[in-house]
């Protein structure tokens, strides 16, 4: 109960983390696209799932950031490797969606003279 409990306060302060972008810091790029990169970045970062070992065959589920912190911490490269994995992964997907999409719009008309 204690695991699903941490889980559901991490999400919550990790929702609160990203407002505090879109609310404080989005505002200060002047680019549209700018800030669609950074909101994905963020969004990334902090929603992204890891795998960690536990004791014996035990697997958790963590957030991947937070494994990479404790791989760097633990000074284990092999760990921190393994925790940012999931985030290298998920982060070429999302980019490449944004990408693709980016491509699929129509240009902006030019601004009359």
């Amino acid at each position: 109960m204690a695991y699903v409990l941490a889980w559901v306060i991490y999400l919550a302060m990790a929702a609160l983390l990203l407002l505090f972008y879109e609310r404080y810091v989005a505002p200060l790029l002047a680019s549209a696209q700018w800030r669609l990169m950074l909101r994905a970045l963020v969004a990334v970062l902090l929603f992204t799932p890891g795998l960690v070992a536990g004791h014996g065959d035990a697997v958790h589920v963590v957030p991947a950031c937070i494994a990479v912190l404790f791989g760097l911490l633990a000074k284990s490269p092999e760990t921190m490797a393994k925790a940012a994995l999931p985030l290298l992964v998920v982060a070429t997907l999302v980019y490449a969606a944004l990408f693709a999409l980016a491509g699929r719009r129509p240009a902006a008309p030019a601004a009359p003279d």
